[in-house]
């Protein structure tokens, strides 16, 4: 709490007090969640993962829930070099960072989970957009695949005159994208409940710059340009596990680690920091 002087004090004895580790149970959803690449030995569905790995910036929604990004999630798992050069899943993981031999955290010494010999599906369940409600402890946090897999950071809102919601977000990466997810339906002010989902649908983009100054936000959607099963995305689900591979087929413009994004209510302006 903050008193009448501005100073900021720890409630001991909240009812909000609670922590979001490396074990909290999460659930996934969106398009991604069930897919066969989510799937591992102690979760046949694919929805279900143990907590949430390197947070970095985030943002508020309009509806109070926070938006958090896993960022350098690649530093926790090992041994990639176990994996047949050639399968998708590799070349995937190599995209996203994961090393070829121990992790930089050693986990996997401890925990099964983290060594690709034994789980080489568990780094697809981290990199994404977690929500949490901080006004309901006994609430489970959920990762949102819809807004796509990378190295998450920023996740500032806005509402568009159409009443529908943009996330704008950046993959935290030297030479990787700037991104924005708008919802397919819109925000409900007056009732909250009704807006707690609304990030499981909508359309993921990513930014193309071009060297006269404009530029355009692509949609990274199953079906539509390159990202076909001939490129090796078989569905919706493909596209936002593979974010980044998507990206580059797209032709997305590299960026210089997109930090955080900011919007200005008065004029409309989106600014990003890099």
């Amino acid at each position: 709490k903050r008193d009448d002087t501005g100073v900021w004090s720890i409630v001991q004895d909240s009812q909000y007090n609670r922590r979001l580790t490396a074990t909290k149970p999460t659930t996934l959803v969106g398009p991604a969640a069930g897919a066969d690449l989510l799937k591992t030995t102690d979760d046949a569905d694919g929805v279900n993962v143990l907590g949430t790995l390197n947070n970095c910036s985030g943002g508020i929604t309009p509806w109070g829930t926070v938006v958090s990004g896993e960022e350098n999630f690649n530093q926790y798992f090992a041994n990639l070099d176990s994996l047949p050069e050639d399968s998708p899943v590799a070349t995937i993981h190599g995209r996203y960072g994961l090393t070829g031999g121990a992790s930089e955290r050693l986990w996997e010494t401890v925990y099964d989970r983290f060594d690709l010999t034994k789980e080489p599906n568990e780094p697809f369940r981290y990199g994404w957009a977690i929500e949490f409600d901080p006004y309901d402890p006994t609430s489970e946090p959920k990762k949102r695949t819809a807004l796509g897999r990378n190295k998450h950071e920023g996740h500032t809102s806005a509402v568009a005159k159409s009443g529908q919601v943009t996330i704008y977000s950046g993959d935290d990466e030297r030479f990787d994208y700037a991104y924005k997810f708008v919802t397919t339906n819109p925000y409900n002010p007056g009732d909250r409940a009704a807006n707690l989902d609304l990030l499981d649908e909508g359309t993921l983009y990513v930014a193309v710059f071009n060297d006269d100054g404009t530029g355009a936000w692509l949609p990274l959607t199953f079906g539509e340009g390159p990202l076909t099963a001939e490129n090796g995305f078989a569905s919706q689900a493909d596209v936002l596990i593979n974010t980044r591979g998507a990206a580059d087929l797209l032709g997305a413009t590299k960026m210089d680690r997109p930090e955080d994004f900011e919007t200005n209510p008065v004029n409309g302006k989106v600014y990003l920091v890099l």
